[in-house]
């Protein structure tokens, strides 16, 4: 190994300080499905047709109703006759094609219908409109009447179609090629067929993939993937929290995932997170909670929260790269060291000898040193704690198994550098109290409109309970959530937040967020507006992480490991002029 190795080495761990993670791009977004209006939409390349907007609804045999969507309840069977009202809101007369279909979830999680032209093989197939085609005035509506005919040998459970009304428009572009948009809007209609009912909804094909960063001291980014299946018979909704831990306990979140609004039995959606800010620790865990909910008017099904645990390789290769070339120069400085010494009346050898390798030895440990501890000097000094805030739960009151998320009122003093850690203090706890989440830096949490931050908790009261040996939870807990500095344990600021078990699996909760600051409030599923908002099934959702730009630490690494090059190879490049001007006297 040749001495100029040391000099390679130390600006290629130099470079490692500086550089960040590879960037990228969230995939395109869903293509929107039928609305209850829709307007006309302009070709790409040419000149949009005269504006065409037309709306459905649920209606009685007189007049449009209340109803937000069709839902019935009947029996294998069952004959049920309905109207559908047809609106025309533009200025010149249209005729609109009227047919039912099957319904079916995109890959995003909105709600779909089948084109026309697809045969409908299950509940579309069980209404008749008494017209196919409808010419409407201008600004002028009509009653459609329509009958829902249930067979005998439909199975139990909610089996979701559409009435959608639709309209195809011809133009041409500037270059003469003709052009045409296809616009539908539709009502959904839900049929629930009695029976035996199962509520159940299962997480599929979980992967997480970790994304080293060039930064020997930067986090990374690990993808998670998933995929949540309607395995019952109804219809659901749910909330869902993705959580990454690694060994030490400290847990990373990315934005919330988007709210399973309307789940129809037999669909499923898939959605990839990113999430940064735990540092790899070679093994790490991937926990994705699913919450079922009722979809409006239902029933609540009770169900108990799917946590979803998948582990992973978690190896931090650009730091054991660096190791590998310390141990490489380590091992050849000992290896030169055990080497019989020159005879004194030998010339030396060209390079040095062992001797010299020493000196590289100490300089390749000291810079390794200022990079696994240089973010100790840039801690900041620690001040008096501030005075304290509050937490706020999702919800006013939850089970002993339900995820929660908590809501600070304000920000850390310094989200930039401060670490947050959450415990627990109770009947059944330490009295210093138990601890909820690892110390995470403050910045991983996704902040809050309120400006305060959003903080999930790793596992439920019931693990937690379980994990300290804490029996059956009772009375009064306090949450603290505390903002200290990563080194330092003193106390910069606390948030904190009490529950309170009424019974022996359920709380209430003495603070609740405001609606939609924890989670984005849900659309109303009975209105078909297409995809939901949002919900971005199989696209990135962006991990909860700032952008504080390269931290001290990094330029006292850059500033030391520049002054340990110069130290190494001015002198190397010394002897080297020497030997080279001695060699040309003789």
């Amino acid at each position: 190994m040749r001495r100029w190795l040391l000099a390679l080495a130390t600006p290629a761990l130099l470079a490692l300080t500086v550089l960040q993670g590879t960037a990228h791009a969230e995939d395109p977004p869903a293509q929107p499905s039928p609305g209850q209006s829709a307007p006309a939409q302009a070709p790409a390349q040419g000149a949009p047709p005269v504006a065409q907007t037309f709306g459905i609804q649920p209606s009685s045999a007189d007049a449009p109703d209340t109803r937000g969507t069709f839902g019935y309840a009947a029996t294998p069977g069952a004959l049920v006759k309905d109207h559908v009202a047809l609106w025309n809101y533009s200025d010149q007369p249209l005729t609109v094609r009227l047919y039912p279909a099957d319904a079916f979830n995109t890959d995003s999680g909105g709600y779909d219908v089948l084109p026309d032209g697809r045969k409908s093989t299950q509940a579309g197939s069980w209404l008749r409109t008494a017209a196919d085609s409808v010419t409407l005035a201008p600004r002028s509506r009509q009653i459609v009447p329509f009958t829902l005919v249930v067979p005998a040998d439909a199975t139990p459970g909610d089996h979701p179609a559409g009435i959608v009304a639709a309209l195809r428009a011809e133009s041409k572009d500037a270059q003469g090629n003709a052009i045409t948009v296809d616009q539908r809007v539709g009502a959904r209609v839900n049929i629930r067929v009695a029976g035996d009912l199962r509520a159940e909804l299962k997480v599929e094909d979980a992967k997480a993939v970790y994304h080293p960063s060039a930064n020997p001291l930067d986090s990374g980014r690990t993808t998670v993937s998933y995929t949540v299946r309607n395995t019952g018979n109804v219809r659901l909704g749910g909330k869902q929290a993705v959580r990454v831990t690694n060994l030490f306990g400290s847990i990373a979140t990315g934005h919330t995932p988007p709210d399973l609004q309307e789940l129809l039995p037999g669909n499923s959606v898939t959605y990839r997170f990113d999430v940064s800010g735990v540092y790899p620790t070679l093994w790490g865990t991937a926990g994705i909670t699913v919450d079922p909910l009722p979809v409006g008017g239902d029933k609540d099904p009770k169900l108990i929260s799917s946590v979803t645990k998948y582990a992973f390789a978690w190896i931090p290769w650009t730091t054991l790269a660096i190791l590998l070339v310390a141990g490489a120069l380590g091992l050849r400085w000992y290896r030169r060291r055990r080497r019989p010494a020159v005879p004194p009346t030998a010339p030396a050898a060209a390079g040095g000898g062992g001797a010299s390798a020493a000196p590289a030895a100490v300089a390749v440990a000291t810079l390794l040193a200022l990079l696994a501890f240089g973010h100790l000097w840039s801690a900041p000094t620690a001040s008096a704690a501030e005075a304290p805030g509050t937490l706020a739960f999702d919800y006013a009151s939850g089970k002993d198994d339900d995820p929660i998320d908590l809501l600070s009122s304000a920000p850390c003093p310094d989200p930039a550098s401060n670490y947050v850690a959450v415990r627990i203090a109770g009947p059944g706890f330490p009295a210093e109290g138990y601890p909820l989440t690892g110390l995470v830096a403050a910045s991983v949490y996704r902040p809050s409109n309120g400006g305060g931050f959003v903080l999930p908790l790793a596992n439920t009261l019931r693990v937690v309970a379980s994990q300290a040996g804490a029996g059956q939870l009772k009375g009064a807990y306090t949450i603290t959530a505390t903002c200290r500095n990563k080194v330092r344990p003193a106390a910069l600021k606390e948030f904190t937040g009490t529950l309170t078990f009424t019974g022996p699996n359920t709380w209430t909760a003495t603070d609740v967020a405001p609606a939609g600051a924890v989670h984005a409030p849900a659309p109303d599923p009975g209105v078909a507006t297409g995809p939901v908002a949002g919900a971005r099934g199989g696209s990135t959702a962006a991990a909860a992480t700032a952008d504080d730009g390269v931290p001290l630490y990094t330029w006292v690494s850059v500033a030391a490991g520049l002054l340990l090059l110069g130290w190494i190879a001015v002198p190397r490049l010394r002897r080297r002029a020497r030997r080279t001007a001695e060699e040309a006297a003789e």
